[in-house]
């Protein structure tokens, strides 16, 4: 690490960062190739092998390699003045898999946004995907001028940086690259720089807030990928709707035949609406036709009625019912492909939301749920190579 003056950051100095409501395309294609190169981790890892639900032998330095990369990659794809402020997770779980995961929109509305989601949704983020290692890229204003330590965007003199922290329990590292604005705004970064470790003795908000995410955590709750790519994110629904992420994960009990499973629920702050979208993997033909007859029974046997949709994958039905003695109204997809059964229900008071939700819910899941069963890396297909 070079020598530098001290550098005090809006985002370590809990600095308000302006946010962006929505995705641009620089933003949704590295969503999309971090995806296709991530799921199970990237080969240049060693001992990753797809499916495999041994804890793969990929080091803190391996996995350091990829953040880094994988980030700058990205940022020189930028193309507006605000894709800076693009917030993700990187994380790597117990058996090998790599996930990316963005920053819900409604956490990027709210003052100290990032910091509240760090604190409040990370440490069950972690849990849920069995995390073992994760990067939070970000970016900051930064000053050498201790006058402005709490407020460095005040500095006339202030500089701009992406920073990325890697950390995994008992373990932490700060990286910082330098930003400058072309006369268009559109930001361009420079390269990577260790700003400090644990024995520099790195505080503040987002370093407290990811070693207790870590440390909290506990064993592995099964795997989660490529089913966790397989479900509605935050980006898909309504912007006052986020992920419960203490509701969110693998399935409970899972099936021998299951390889990954992944439940989002969604809910806004205050009780009322809710959607819930979850994916199934199993290593079977014969498995989601079996899931596919329960649910359909089960709902059948609950008072639900069936009526008409598109059809998705192999086989899908739709149904309306009833919860909390017709307080609430529900509508549920169900559909399946070989290997993979998904489901997307909403549920309100009455009035806000339809059957075509449902349809439009279950529309963009599929998406997702194709998109992963192209990807040679998913695994899924059965046409697709075995693991080594």
């Amino acid at each position: 690490m070079t020598e530098e003056p001290e550098l005090f950051y809006g985002m370590l100095g809990i600095d308000g960062l302006i946010a962006v409501s929505g995705g641009t395309s620089a933003q949704d294609q590295e969503i999309a190739e971090a995806s296709a190169d991530a799921i199970y981790a990237s080969r240049s890892m060693p001992g990753n092998g797809r499916r495999s639900t041994i804890p793969a032998a990929v080091t803190f330095e391996d996995f350091r390699r990829w953040a880094l990369d994988r980030s700058l990659q990205a940022a020189r794809r930028w193309e507006e003045p605000y894709d800076d402020e693009f917030q993700v997770l990187l994380g790597l779980d117990d058996y090998g898999a790599l996930h990316v995961v963005r920053v819900p929109p409604i956490y990027l509305r709210k003052d100290r946004g990032h910091v509240h989601w760090l604190g409040g949704a990370l440490p069950d983020l972690v849990a849920n995907r069995s995390l073992q290692r994760i990067a939070f890229r970000t970016s900051a204003w930064a000053s050498s001028n201790p006058k402005y330590e709490d407020r460095p965007v005040d500095d006339p003199k202030r500089t701009e940086r992406l920073l990325l922290a890697i950390a995994e329990k008992g373990r932490f590292e700060s990286w910082m690259a330098p930003i400058k604005r072309s006369r268009s705004e559109v930001p361009t970064v420079g390269e990577w720089e260790l700003y400090a470790t644990d024995e520099d003795g790195l505080s503040g908000a987002v370093p407290k807030r990811i070693r207790m995410a870590l440390d909290k955590r506990a064993g592995s709750q099964g795997p989660t990928m490529p089913a966790a790519e397989m479900v509605l994110g935050p980006w898909d629904v309504p912007d006052d709707l986020f992920p419960v992420q203490s509701s969110c994960g693998p399935l409970p009990n899972p099936s021998e035949t299951s390889t990954s499973s992944y439940r989002a629920v969604f809910r806004p702050e205050s009780p009322g609406p809710v959607i819930i979208s979850h994916a199934a993997v199993a290593n079977s033909d014969d498995a989601p036709p079996d899931y596919m007859l329960g649910a359909v029974q089960a709902l059948r046997e609950t008072g639900n009625e069936e009526f008409d949709g598109p059809r998705l994958g192999e086989e899908s039905h739709y149904f309306r019912g009833t919860l909390d003695g017709g307080r609430l109204q529900r509508y549920t997809a169900l559909w399946r492909y070989p290997h993979v059964f998904c489901e997307v229900a909403v549920a309100s008071p009455s009035g806000r939301f339809k059957a075509s939700d449902v349809r439009r819910y279950a529309a963009l899941q599929d998406k997702r749920v194709r998109a992963e069963l192209d990807s040679p890396t998913s695994g899924c297909g059965g046409d697709q190579p075995a693991a080594k």
